[in-house]
């Protein structure tokens, strides 16, 4: 998950520990507090490699 805004540089990503209804909380009060439009996408998921495949 990456929620990002596209006038500053806020932004929330898987890395920053946050369950998505938070993540979306946060992002609602961006907006509310600046007006900027904020955007999201999904990341995929992590590729793992495992023994067999190396």
């Amino acid at each position: 998950m990456c929620k990002y805004c596209l006038e500053c540089k806020w932004q929330l990503t898987a890395a920053d520990d946050c369950t998505e209804a938070e993540a979306s909380k946060k992002a609602i009060e961006h907006f509310v507090e600046t007006g900027h439009t904020v955007e999201s996408f999904r990341l995929p998921p992590p590729v793992t490699v495992s023994d067999s495949e190396t």
